[in-house]
């Protein structure tokens, strides 16, 4: 069967692309051109470069300039004039057809670097609305953070968690990058979408509330009213009420979105529900929103079942009503907390 005829795609779309900023026509160009292997290999070899370059602040840092010359430099030294007729060109100084190839490879390489740098540096101008708009960072450290942004927009940050954001606003667009965890209640502003930057994806809302989680290898959207777009380079995936996915970096993939489990937002709303949920389940949980090393002495206790709703009771206070409801007990080992019984009754 033959292979459909496919419309070449030039740097600056692939660029859009992986900024996240094309748009949903021009998406579905981009990823039926990477159904075909070839293309595919062009597009992981940009990705790889592009990604390189937004690690830099501006073209300057970029010395193209100086990379070039050593470039020409090399191929002058392996190339002379043309040879007249009473003095041939020595065999050891005729470039080789290998040579130009890698000449011509190297030239192309540093063609895109400069293309993909000088692109990143004006989308990062446009979105900062001016390269002197001072950026601003703000830090959890052991407790919960309340940040309101230069639009009224209200962040959340959670434990050890930092959000980076711009003092003023551009005026295309709200920008910001997130590390570890925040709940973001997003002015409305349809005019200038508001992003979050972390770990490898970009979230876009008009205005909405929704909560982003960085943790290792993987980002968690979980989205509580309005709706989400998570997008990655090849993947973009619409988000609604009480929905959740998670991107993983290891395979570059947005899992399925699932029903939004609400236990993993009690750090903003301060309440805990379990009905008939398994001993392992709560005790992940408990980790996550207290940050408290719990363990079961056992594997099969994480089989028992709990029903119990908390409000803002302190761990230990939790762990006392889930040991007395399992006929467990609560021991400590530094600053582990262990349950420990022969089982449930």
């Amino acid at each position: 069967m033959a292979t459909e005829p496919q419309s070449p795609i030039d740097d600056a779309l692939l660029g859009k692309y992986l900024a996240g900023e094309a748009s949903q026509a021009e998406g579905e160009r981009v990823r039926h051109w990477l159904t075909n292997p070839a293309n595919q290999r062009e597009f992981d070899r940009f990705s790889r470069i592009w990604h390189t370059a937004t690690h830099l602040n501006s073209p300057e840092r970029v010395n193209t300039e100086a990379a070039w010359q050593r470039v020409k430099t090399q191929m002058h030294n392996n190339t002379t004039v043309a040879p007249s007729a009473n003095s041939p060109l020595p065999l050891t100084q005729i470039p080789t057809r290998t040579a130009w190839r890698t000449y011509g490879r190297v030239a192309a390489m540093l063609t895109l670097i400069i293309l993909a740098g000088v692109s990143v540096w004006r989308y990062t101008r446009s979105a900062d609305s001016s390269p002197s708009v001072a950026r601003l960072s703000a830090s959890s450290t052991n407790a919960t953070r309340q940040l309101t942004l230069p639009d009224g927009s209200q962040v959340l940050l959670n434990r050890h968690s930092r959000l980076t954001y711009p003092a003023t606003f551009a005026d295309s667009s709200r920008d910001v990058a997130l590390t570890g965890e925040a709940f973001f209640e997003v002015a409305h502003d349809a005019r200038h979408p508001f992003r979050v930057r972390a770990g490898g994806v970009v979230v876009r809302v008009l205005g909405t509330s929704f909560n982003v989680q960085t943790r290792g290898d993987s980002v968690q959207v979980a989205v509580r009213t309005g709706k989400v777009q998570l997008a990655t380079p090849r993947q973009t995936v619409v988000l609604t009420p009480n929905q959740q996915a998670t991107y993983l970096a290891t395979t570059d993939t947005i899992r399925r979105p699932v029903a939004l489990n609400a236990n993993r937002l009690a750090y903003q709303t301060g309440k805990l529900s379990f009905s008939n949920t398994s001993l392992a389940e709560v005790v992940l949980i408990l980790r996550d929103v207290y940050d408290t090393d719990i363990r079961l002495s056992a594997p099969t206790l994480g089989r028992c079942r709990l029903t119990a709703d908390f409000g803002q009771e302190s761990i230990d206070a939790i762990l006392a009503v889930v040991a007395e409801t399992l006929s467990l007990t609560v021991q400590r080992e530094g600053e582990a907390r262990i349950l420990t019984g022969d089982g449930c009754r």
